[in-house]
């Protein structure tokens, strides 16, 4: 007799080094740190379910994002829970533990071999490259300039776009142009920040991945003034759009001891 299966769902929350986590109050794995989420309601979508179960548990409202793995659990009674756990951008609200969850923290990845997390977590994390350390700025620095092109993940977008950038040193960041007659960036406009992703040309796989601030280039600023001319050179083209100059800096380390940010999201792969 096949074993009955239960869909559920869960949210990755990550924020550079942080990923946040509850503390489930109830069996199974009473006492273990999880990630949010829980099991999908009748007439419900993947979706409407991960709102709704991270709102319970931690008070935040989240637009779900891309999925990034599956795992089958087993559960009280013979059945099997179906997890699947998607990447997510926290929009609003303040974090609170509730609903099955007891605690609800911030962590970094660095700290996770230390917890008692649920069976098969840590696992899973690995394997899906999100319980990796963020890298450094020497590694972030040395792999950008000398790549060609990175790919680009804007929070709530499915699918990373490639983009043709200059790194400049200093200030140590990655310089593109986009909007009208330039490269499609969809979303980076209005994002705070992205993950960039780094192809290895030797593996065609990922050499690094980092989270980026996005801030716009004034125009006419002596920023602006002195990035124009090299990012139009490299470029072979004098005719940029004046209001699509973008910076992406590196994002600083945050070892855990500072103030728990209120949003996170994780990079998706280029395409093979």
């Amino acid at each position: 007799m096949p074993q009955p299966r239960i869909p559920c769902v869960g949210a990755i929350l990550t924020d550079g080094e942080l990923i946040l986590l509850i503390r489930r109050g109830h069996e199974p794995e009473a006492g273990r740190w999880s990630l949010p989420g829980g099991r999908i309601e009748p007439g419900e979508t993947d979706q409407q379910a991960l709102v709704r179960e991270v709102r319970e548990e931690t008070g935040l409202e989240v637009a779900p994002g891309p999925l990034v793995g599956a795992v089958n659990r087993p559960a009280p009674g013979g059945r099997v829970l179906v997890i699947r756990d998607y990447a997510a951008t926290i929009t609003g609200g303040t974090l609170a533990a509730g609903d099955d969850a007891d605690d609800a923290r911030w962590f970094s990845v660095r700290e996770l071999h230390s917890l008692p997390l649920s069976t098969g977590l840590l696992e899973a994390l690995n394997d899906w490259g999100v319980a990796e350390a963020v890298p450094s700025r020497a590694l972030v620095a040395g792999a950008t300039r000398r790549a060609g092109v990175i790919w680009l993940t804007v929070p709530g977008r499915a699918r990373a776009y490639p983009a043709w950038h200059l790194w400049r040193d200093p200030p140590g960041a990655a310089y593109l142009v986009t909007g009208p007659g330039e490269q499609p960036l969809p979303g980076l406009a209005g994002a705070v920040r992205v993950a960039v992703t780094v192809p290895s040309k030797e593996s065609r796989g990922t050499l690094v991945t980092w989270t980026a601030e996005v801030s716009r280039v004034e125009p006419g600023s002596t920023e602006w003034d002195e990035v124009i001319g090299p990012l139009a050179a490299a470029r072979l083209n004098a005719e940029l759009c004046p209001d699509a100059v973008y910076r992406l800096s590196p994002r600083p380390i945050d070892g855990g001891t500072g103030p728990r940010p209120t949003g996170g999201f994780r990079g998706v792969a280029p395409p093979d």
